[in-house]
This record gives C-alpha cells, structure tokens and sequence, in this order.
C-alpha cells in the first residue's frame, strides 16, 4: 500500500551561507525585476545587462560550491565579482527590499534579515517558543553567523523610546545607554537605527503613514560597532 500524501508546503528549503543571503537576495529580486524582459530578450542572445543578471545567479551558485568545498578566498572574490555586477546594473542602487527567509532545515521557522552591513537575523520570541529553543533571551534572537556555534549575543548597548502615533504618523524619540550610563554623545553618530511596523521594514519613519488599525507593533533595532539591540512597543493609533 502506498502510504505517501500530497503537501503543500509553503517553503522548500535551500541551504546557503548566512553571509551570502543578503546578495541572493539581491539576485532574486534582480531577477523578478529583469526576468520577463530576459525571456523575450535571450532567444538568441543577451543584451549587455540581460546576460548580467544571468551571470550574477550563476557566479552565485558557483560560489556557494566553492564555499562548501573548502575554497573560501575563490568564493570571497566571486561574491565580491557579484555585487559589484549587480551594483553596476543598478547604477549603484541598493535593489533589496524587506523580506523574511525560512532558516531552519524544515522551512517552518522563519527570521526578518536586516542587510546592515553583514546579515543579521531577527526571531520573535513566540517563533523561538515554538521551535523549542531553550536559550534564555529577552525580545529578540540575533543569530550572526552560521560558523557561530552559540548563535545568539547580547550586548551593553540599549536604548528607551518614548513613541506615539498621532494623525497616522508615527513620532518615536530614543535615548540611548552604555552599561547603563547615558551615551557619549560624541559616539551617537555610529548608532544606526532601523524601524519594523507590524514586521515590516520602514526605510524612513517620519514618512511612513499608518493604515486604519487600532493598534500597531513598532520594533526598533539599534546597531553599534557590531553589537545590536531590539525593542518592540505597542503603539495606539490615533
């Protein structure tokens, strides 16, 4: 008897480097952008930017093979061959957009990716919950790098934020911390600061209007000299 049964899951899950996943996803989004014009324009050959993007995927998947066969210092210089091709193409615009990526071998927990610099990885609590983490944290799991064997890290940084939504605009004012003492202001200007509304990223928080919700979640996450620290509130709309 034939015990199998027709899935239909949401995700197939791939392997590939934590560090990489910011440029496939640039590479994704390159190719839902170019992918129809692609179709039409490499019947028989590809013009200049056309036979880019189909470069940068296949450099990619080369680099992952170099990566996993021990040929670190090839992988390395094909990644940095990509992003440069895919900052020409794009005349040296960032094409990425907010996106969240299955990180687990059953595609089942999933993580918002910051593109900061390096990749970072952010989990609710309740997902981490759900997988049967034990690691004992506060609001956030940062993982940094997939060779890390212990994943999640805390740092002296933090910050309070007094926010508030008024006339579906959103007015949030930080104060940050060192080891609990008020932070050097001569330092202030290498904290970079990230918004999340409702999981999604907002690129710019003083023009982002809030749909008609009687509650909304704002995450902020604050980066300094590679430590990170993420704080969610609960905002009423006004």
């Amino acid at each position: 008897m034939n015990n199998r049964r027709e899935i239909n899951p949401e995700y197939v899950y791939v392997s590939i480097p934590a560090e990489y996943i910011c440029v496939y996803h640039r590479i994704l989004a390159m190719l839902a952008d170019y992918g129809e014009d692609m179709l039409k324009d490499c019947k028989a050959a590809c013009k200049d930017r056309n036979s880019g993007v189909i470069e940068c995927f296949n450099m990619f998947n080369a680099a992952v093979a170099a990566r996993k066969l021990g040929k670190d210092k090839l992988a390395e210089t094909l990644i940095k061959y990509i992003k440069a091709k895919i900052n020409q193409i794009y005349n040296g615009k960032d094409n990425s957009t907010e996106f969240v990526f299955p990180i687990d071998e059953h595609g089942t927990l999933k993580a918002f990716i910051s593109c900061n610099g390096s990749p970072r990885f952010w989990i609710d609590d309740n997902e981490l919950l759900e997988a049967k983490d034990t690691k004992g944290i506060d609001s956030v799991y940062s993982i940094e790098d997939e060779n890390n064997p212990d994943g999640g890290y805390h740092y002296p940084l933090d910050f309070t934020c007094e926010a508030f939504c008024e006339n579906k605009k959103i007015n949030a004012t930080l104060k940050y911390f060192y080891n609990g003492s008020a932070f050097p202001e001569s330092e202030l200007d290498k904290i970079t600061t990230e918004y999340y509304v409702n999981s999604r990223y907002v690129r710019d928080l003083s023009n982002y209007e809030v749909d008609a919700e009687i509650t909304v979640m704002l995450t902020v996450v604050a980066y300094y000299k590679g430590g990170v620290k993420t704080h969610n509130y609960a905002i009423q709309v006004i």
